[in-house]
């Protein structure tokens, strides 16, 4: 199974291998950026989005 992370980075949602932080995809609307994840992991895979003080991790 793949982890990805979302994270919210200059006023678009991207998409982020969980441990990597080069973006994957970028996307203005999240349920647009959603549907590539399923798409990529043929409804296969893991979102995972962590926040923190320093921002998203």
């Amino acid at each position: 199974m793949d982890v990805f992370r979302i994270a919210s980075l200059n006023g678009e949602w991207a998409l982020l291998k969980a441990h990597g932080y080069k973006p994957l995809l970028t996307a203005a609307n999240l349920a647009a950026l959603l549907e590539h994840v399923e798409t990529l992991t043929g409804g296969k895979g893991a979102v995972v989005r962590f926040e923190s003080e320093h921002g998203p991790r």
